[in-house]
């Protein structure tokens, strides 16, 4: 077998005459029309001031069949199981304890050992303060496998097999040593506090805006949703998405002074002893 080469030259005056009879070709083809730009400007209506018309903490406008699927979809994908009420009084001694429980590595599938590209998978079992274990699921786990020294790392896939024990799935993607560690971020029985909070206060986080004309200035609480009360509310609905945001009124002062917006806050509302299941 010959194998034929052409030479630099030659090459890059064969591919220029292709290029040029192409460009003949199109401007043949083609009819051109000249280029019109024209200018847009985005003009924003004002904010609107509304008497408080909601019965509930928020009362938003049916969603449209393509978002309504979209909220569907998106709510599916962070769905977390369903936790057991709490106690009244609680008892934190029932909550689960990261020191009583414990993590054991399953040995590799035949007795083999481990090569990269494998799976390691890792038995987690939660007890709770007095090393009984827990019944049921729905604890906060991260769990991770790496090498200080390499810089390498890999987060794990948790199950939650809704008894108590999980399981922790990492993909093997180096060569060397690995450490196991399994942190118990949330017990469940935080989880059913969260769940109850954001039931019951959506808004416990609050945002502020200040409002100034002239020498005078107020501050005033804007979410979302706002609860009702007597005072007007300030729409500062965005005009082309639909995203709401409204803001209580400053008193004799118009809507259209707000001139900042910061982080005002958080509710906490909890319960007593509630707070010691966000405590490290």
């Amino acid at each position: 077998m010959t194998i034929f080469s052409l030479k630099g030259n030659k090459c890059f005056t064969i591919i220029f005459l292709l290029l040029v009879a192409f460009l003949l070709y199109a401007l043949h083809r083609t009819d051109f029309q000249p280029f019109k730009f024209q200018s847009s400007t985005i003009i924003y209506p004002k904010a609107r001031t509304e008497l408080p018309k909601v019965s509930r903490i928020c009362n938003f406008p049916p969603l449209s069949p393509k978002d309504a699927l979209e909220e569907r979809l998106l709510l599916e994908s962070v769905a977390w199981p369903e936790t057991s009420e709490l106690p009244s009084p609680l008892s934190l001694e029932l909550t689960s304890h990261p020191a009583h429980s414990s993590f054991n590595i399953l040995p590799a599938r035949g007795g083999r050992q481990w090569h990269v590209g494998d799976q390691l998978e890792v038995s987690i079992v939660i007890s709770d303060f007095k090393g009984q274990p827990k019944k049921f699921g729905g604890d906060v786990l991260l769990a991770r496998l790496h090498n200080l020294t390499l810089g390498a790392g890999v987060a794990g896939r948790v199950v939650d097999h809704l008894n108590g024990s999980y399981s922790a799935v990492f993909p093997l993607l180096w060569e060397g040593a690995a450490q196991v560690e399994v942190t118990l971020v949330h017990p469940s029985e935080a989880i059913t506090v969260l769940n109850r909070l954001n039931r019951e206060q959506p808004d416990r986080i609050f945002y502020k805006s200040l409002f100034r004309s002239g020498s005078r200035s107020q501050t005033t609480t804007c979410n979302i949703c706002l609860r009702e009360t007597k005072q007007p509310i300030c729409d500062f609905t965005d005009p082309r998405t639909g995203d709401p945001w409204f803001c209580y009124k400053p008193k004799n002062m118009s809507c259209d002074t707000r001139i900042t917006h910061s982080m005002g806050g958080y509710k906490q509302n909890l319960k007593a002893k509630e707070d010691k299941l966000f405590q490290g």
